[in-house]
């Protein structure tokens, strides 16, 4: 089957998220077409790993068109240009279904969906209402697309689609209790690919102190700042722990900040932004690895990328109490789980590793569950299952038209 992925008002790469669903339909030979932002720099058709981007710019001759486009999907929550794209995804490139990754441009995907006869996909890779509560936006951003908007548009799109992806259970039962039927909702988690998984256990060192590792976004859900708040604590208990962290974002300048007014700073070191295999390289040099979201409706069903990537490399995780994180850390018995927001409770749960011998048991337990199911090769049969499923549905639409 032809898929075409949309990412619209994005460029591509980088999206780890749509690398590894190219990865696993090209494996089962499906092709994969990816709608995604373009500029005069990129080619408009380029070949990248196992898709074909197709790259769209809104009325780059005119600069009025561009910003009356905006204005019509700020009030609309339809872009007239992104959804003469998706159709012609469907006419001029082949595709055989519309796969939106996220929320907003849900009804420009169901438009072009019901226009072309194709079927309609959403991959809602978060509680997307849930989350811009958790955003700090601008005030038109606020105004245009607010929580509750967002909710409105999401019943709707739900309801409409006719399949929803989403990456964790407990987004699936969110999802049925709005009241979508649940054998249109398929999970296809963020784990990763087996050969991130060294061929043997590097078990974590302890002998040189705690040293703490974070990837990823760095903005107030992220609860970097319980982290920075325990870092007294630690440290008084072990003097030469360290914490890293890797990423960039809204809260960087605010935690280098707090870290200072806290006399934590030579303990604390920030990266910023890096490629995932540098990234990767301070997790193996870690001995304990951190996801510290801060409790909400939007961290209770969704998960991050992170945390299995972690659990891959064999290093214990310290998480929040978020309903996914702990849940899937308790069932691998990969690390621990403090409760969210609580600094007093992070510093004694990850002193609980400091000792070695309970972070090596965890560390080795998280690879293997790795191992053993959470992989995206355990994962891959739910999204070609689908597709295969949908193909064999299009495939006899067609002979019956014949």
């Amino acid at each position: 089957m032809r898929i075409g992925m949309l990412l619209p008002n994005h460029p591509y790469p980088p999206d780890i998220r749509i690398e590894k669903e190219a990865e696993v339909l090209a494996a089962h030979g499906h092709e994969v077409l990816l709608l995604c932002r373009g500029d005069a720099s990129t080619p408009t058709v380029e070949r990248i790993g196992p898709l074909t981007a197709v790259r769209h710019r809104v009325h780059p001759e005119s600069r009025t068109r561009r910003r009356l486009d905006s204005a019509i999907f700020h009030a609309t929550m339809d872009s007239p240009s992104w959804r003469r794209a998706m159709i012609s995804l469907v006419t001029d490139h082949g595709a055989q279904a519309l796969h939106l990754h996220d929320l907003p441009y849900a009804p420009s995907l169901l438009k072009a969906a019901r226009v072309t006869g194709v079927p309609a996909l959403l991959d809602l890779h978060e509680n997307y209402p849930a989350a811009l509560a958790q955003w700090n936006r601008s005030l038109v951003q606020r105004l245009t697309f607010s929580p509750e908007r967002a909710a409105r548009l999401e019943r709707r799109a739900i309801s409409d689609a006719d399949r929803v992806i989403v990456v964790v259970d407990e987004a699936r039962t969110r999802l049925t209790s709005l009241g979508v039927d649940p054998g249109k909702v398929t999970v296809f988690g963020n784990t990763e690919p087996l050969r991130l998984v060294p061929s043997e256990l590097d078990p974590p060192d302890f002998s040189q102190g705690l040293r703490m590792t974070y990837v990823g976004g760095i903005a107030p859900h992220r609860g970097l700042d319980t982290v920075i708040d325990a870092m007294p604590r630690i440290l008084e208990s072990d003097p030469r722990a360290g914490l890293t962290i890797v990423g960039s974002g809204e809260s960087l300048d605010s935690l280098k900040e707090r870290a200072a007014r806290m006399d934590v700073g030579d303990a604390v070191r920030f990266t910023g932004r890096l490629p995932k295999d540098e990234a990767m390289e301070y997790v193996r040099a870690a001995n304990v690895a951190l996801v510290p979201h801060r409790r909400s409706p939007h961290t209770d069903s969704t998960i991050p990328h992170k945390v299995f990537q972690y659990m891959a490399l064999g290093r214990p995780v310290v998480v929040s109490d978020c309903a996914p994180l702990a849940r899937i850390v308790r069932e691998a018995d990969a690390g621990v789980v403090f409760a969210s927001g609580d600094p007093a409770d992070f510093a004694a749960k990850v002193l609980e590793l400091a000792s070695g011998q309970t972070g090596a048991r965890l560390a080795s337990a998280g690879r293997q569950a790795v191992l053993d199911r959470w992989n995206l090769e355990a994962e891959a049969s739910r999204l070609s299952d689908l597709y295969d499923e949908l193909s064999a549905s299009v495939s006899g639409s067609d002979r019956s038209r014949a």
